[in-house]
């Protein structure tokens, strides 16, 4: 069950879920105009003299619906959100901010899954539909992002109709970011890609934040241009709407280089989770998303890489002298951060320089005769090298394996104690339906001992595992020697 809370101040409030910053009242405005005030001013020019129909999936809070209710010509609006919580503080608490937005006789309110939902939507009944989910917390919360889902909502959108949603951080989370702009190209849509910055989001470290805007029909600069904006908008204009489809030119090109989110593969939660810690970005080459049509890469995944199969299989496929770390040990929970994979890495390294590989070889060469008759030989060889000071021989891979599987079994024996890297707490923000996870705000003082430890234990159990199942095939294969 999740957790609301309001924190009520004399100048207004803010809303949180599960500790995650939905909206502040100072500033909701900017996320909810930019969220929705483009979608349905495109669709007014593209249906002229039409009675609009609009689909808002989450957005129970209710302030969606208020930017949507400006514009006379919608005459249905369906609301979609499995929170019955939100509803309600959307109904009461929210009232004065949302403008009675749910008491509206435009509004049919459906307390649903949103996949389940559209996925019973007729073809084409819909003139625009708003998408104003969380920010995912687990895996199986990007199903709503995922192809699937954008080609359901293609084929409930009428030709020409107009799809906007609110997405991920460009800025600190720029590969999930991209992810989902190639997945909206991958089922058929064009995709503006839009970007802004809220004061509460910033003071939360969550960054700037994107926003997307599609079609089945291409949308154009001079389109946007001429669409004529309610009055009494509290920050939009003409301008600042233009100027938000510009991005840093080393953001933007991250876009190249991402897979799709499918469901049959899942590519956005592991991006989420292993961003990677950004530069200030540079000025230098802007590239302006309404100067350029693109079809996307259409990259599809060959793995989901959190599950430990795949991280398996890249163990056994690495040929690389340079370890895709990311892929190799990925992070498995959104309250880890690189910088904690780092610390743990670089402890390791310092307890691995510490094993005496002379005196360890001796110590196996002592019980050759236990091991295949060519891995006895290069061992001898090595140990040779070594009290020599010779340039030390290439291994094969299964001895190398070997040694590796000794070194980790010496560090775990030397490190075991209970695992209280979740027993710490959490340090920081993350985020949800107009926020995005927070690493800025994560406190990074060296971990503690006993948090070293557990994280140590966490990523090396598993390598050991991986590494064991690595040596049990190559011996297989060598026994007969």
């Amino acid at each position: 069950m999740n957790s609301l809370f309001v924190e009520r101040r004399e100048e207004g409030i803010a809303f949180y879920i599960n500790g995650d910053l939905q909206f502040d009242s100072a500033d909701e405005a900017i996320y909810h105009e930019y969220l929705v005030i483009p979608a349905l001013s495109l669709a007014l020019r593209r249906f002229p003299d039409t009675d609009l129909r609009v689909l808002i999936c989450g957005g129970g809070d209710g302030l969606a619906a208020r930017e949507v209710l400006r514009f006379p010509q919608v005459s249905q609006i369906d609301l979609v959100d499995y929170s019955d919580g939100v509803l309600e503080l959307g109904r009461t608490v929210f009232k004065e901010y949302n403008h009675a937005s749910l008491a509206s006789d435009r509004i049919t309110i459906h307390v649903r899954d949103a996949f389940e939902f559209i996925d019973e939507v007729p073809a084409s009944s819909y003139h625009a539909i708003i998408g104003d989910f969380t920010y995912p917390t687990g895996s199986e919360d990007t199903k709503i992002y995922s192809q699937e889902w954008f080609q359901k909502v293609n084929l409930s959108l009428e030709y020409g109709g107009i799809f906007s949603s609110n997405g991920v951080s460009p800025s600190n989370r720029s590969m999930g970011f991209w992810c989902l702009y190639q997945t909206l190209l991958a089922s058929g849509l064009n995709t503006k890609p839009l970007q802004l910055e809220i004061p509460s989001f910033r003071r939360h470290g969550y960054g700037n934040w994107g926003f997307f805007l599609a079609s089945q029909t291409l949308i154009q600069r001079s389109e946007l241009a001429a669409i004529n904006l309610p009055d009494n908008l509290q920050v939009m204009t003409g301008d600042r709407l233009l100027s938000a489809f510009v991005f840093e030119g080393a953001i933007a090109n991250l876009r190249h280089h991402v897979s799709i989110h499918t469901l049959k593969c899942p590519q956005l939660f592991y991006y989420l989770l292993n961003y990677s810690e950004q530069t200030p970005p540079s000025l230098d080459n802007p590239v302006d998303f309404l100067d350029i049509q693109e079809s996307g890469n259409g990259i599809v995944g060959k793995r989901d890489w959190l599950q430990l199969e795949s991280a398996a299989k890249a163990w056994i496929e690495q040929s690389s002298p340079s370890l895709d770390l990311n892929k190799l040990l990925p992070i498995q929970h959104r309250y880890h951060t690189p910088q904690m994979r780092k610390e743990l890495l670089a402890y390791l390294k310092q307890l691995l320089a510490e094993i005496d590989l002379s005196r360890l070889l001796n110590s196996i060469l002592a019980r050759a005769q236990e091991l295949p008759p060519k891995m006895a030989r290069e061992l001898q060889n090595l140990a040779d090298k070594i009290i020599s000071g010779e340039a030390l021989p290439t291994l094969s891979p299964e001895t190398s394996k070997f040694l590796m599987m000794l070194s980790v079994t010496l560090l775990m024996s030397n490190m075991l104690a209970p695992d209280a890297v979740f027993a710490k707490g959490y340090y920081g923000g993350s985020s949800s339906s107009s926020s995005g996870y927070s690493d800025s705000s994560v406190d990074f003082s060296p971990l503690t001992s006993t948090q070293s430890t557990g994280l140590e234990l966490m990523g090396w159990g598993a390598a050991l595992l991986v590494i064991l199942a690595l040596t049990y095939v190559n011996w297989s294969g060598s026994n007969d020697e």
